[in-house]
C-alpha cells in the first residue's frame, strides 16, 4: 500500500510539472463546452450534462474526475453556459467553477461561426492527512500535514464553426496561466492548453450514419495528445464507436522522460438516446501501457430541453 501511494504521489508531481493537468474526457463528443466554450448554444436547445469519470479504476489515487454542465441558447445569436467540474488524483481535489459566453454570426443558410469566452476559479485542496497515515515521521516542509486550500482564477476563449453534419473548433484554457506565481507549492504553475477538434456525419443509408472526428490536445510540455474516433450511428438513436488515443512526439520535448513519451490507450463507446430528450452514454478505456490492468470508465447522462412548441434543433444530437 504505501508502496502504491508513494507512486501515485511521484505520478501527481511530476504530472503538475510538466504534462496536460485539464481533466480527461472520453464523451466529450456531444458535450463540447467540457472543452469549448463557443459551444455553449449550439444545439438551439438547452442541454444538460452529467459525466463521472474513473482513469485506471482500482488503482489507490488514480484520477476520478465529476462534471456538471448546462448550457443553451439566450437569444437566436448568443448562448450560455455553466460548467462545474471536481477533478481528484492522490491527495490532490480541483474543484473549478466556469461561466460561459458565445456569440453566433451566421455565415450562410447552413453554418454558423460561435465564438466563445469562459471565467472562473478553481479551488485546490490537499489532504495532507493522506500522506502522513503512512508515514509518521514525515518531515518535508513542503508537504502539509493537514488539509490546505488554495485558489486560482481562470479564463478561456474558443471558436466553434458548425453546419448539421461537420463542426471544427478551437480552444484555449487558462489564458491566465502563470500571470502571477504561486505563493507556496500547494498550486503548481498552470499552462495553457489548446484543443483543436473537428468531425463530419456521412449517411451510409436510412439507418445508419458514419461519423469520424479528431480531437488534439497540446501544452508544448508534453506529449501532444491526439484522439482519433469512429462512430456509427444506428437509426437516429444507437451510438456504438471507439476512439485511439495516442501521444504525437510532434514537438519533440527533450525534457520529457522517454517512459512517458506513449501513453496508447483504446476507447470503446456506447450510446443510447433513450428518449428525444434524454440519453445514456458509458465508455470503457483500456491502457495500452504498464496500467492495462486498470480500465477506465465513464458515464454520461444527458438531457434536452425542448422548445415549445416544438421545433427541429438547429444541430442534430450528431455533436
Amino acid at each position: 500500500m504505501r508502496t502504491i501511494i508513494i507512486i501515485i504521489a511521484s505520478l501527481f508531481v511530476y504530472a503538475n510539472a510538466i504534462s496536460q493537468q485539464n481533466a480527461q474526457y472520453s464523451q466529450y463528443l456531444f458535450n463540447q463546452l467540457v472543452i469549448n466554450p463557443a459551444y455553449a448554444g449550439a444545439k438551439g436547445m438547452v442541454n444538460v450534462n452529467g459525466i463521472y469519470s474513473s482513469q485506471w479504476s482500482g488503482l489507490d489515487g488514480a484520477p476520478t474526475t465529476v462534471s456538471l454542465s448546462i448550457e443553451g441558447p439566450l437569444y437566436t445569436s448568443m448562448g450560455a453556459g455553466l460548467h462545474v467540474v471536481q477533478d481528484e488524483i492522490g491527495a490532490q481535489t480541483q474543484t473549478s467553477v466556469y461561466g460561459s459566453y458565445a456569440y453566433k454570426v451566421r455565415l450562410s443558410q447552413n453554418w454558423r461561426l460561435s465564438m466563445g469566452l469562459a471565467a472562473g476559479v478553481s479551488y485546490f485542496s490537499i489532504n495532507g492527512e493522506k500522506f502522513s497515515s503512512f508515514d509518521e515521521n514525515l518531515n518535508d516542509p513542503s508537504i502539509p500535514l493537514t488539509r490546505e486550500v488554495a485558489s486560482r482564477f481562470d479564463t478561456k476563449a474558443g471558436l466553434f464553426i458548425f453546419s448539421k453534419k461537420f463542426y471544427a473548433g478551437f480552444s484555449v484554457s487558462d489564458l491566465t496561466a502563470n500571470v502571477k506565481s504561486p505563493e507556496d507549492l500547494l498550486v503548481t504553475g498552470q499552462v495553457q492548453h489548446f484543443y483543436l477538434t473537428a468531425g463530419y456525419v456521412f449517411k451510409i443509408n436510412d439507418n445508419f450514419k458514419f461519423k469520424p472526428g479528431f480531437l488534439i490536445k497540446e501544452d508544448f510540455r508534453a506529449m501532444t495528445n491526439v484522439d482519433l474516433n469512429a462512430y456509427f450511428l444506428f437509426k437516429d438513436r444507437f451510438w456504438l464507436g471507439a476512439t485511439v488515443r495516442t501521444g504525437a512526439d510532434i514537438f519533440n520535448n527533450p525534457d520529457l522522460d522517454n517512459s512517458l513519451r506513449y501513453r496508447d490507450a483504446l476507447v470503446l463507446m456506447a450510446d443510447v438516446n433513450i428518449t428525444d430528450n434524454f440519453r445514456i452514454g458509458y465508455s470503457y478505456t483500456y491502457s495500452m501501457t504498464a496500467l492495462s490492468n486498470f480500465a477506465g470508465h465513464e458515464v454520461l447522462l444527458g438531457y434536452y430541453f425542448a422548445k415549445k412548441p416544438k421545433t427541429k434543433m438547429l444541430t442534430p444530437r450528431f455533436f
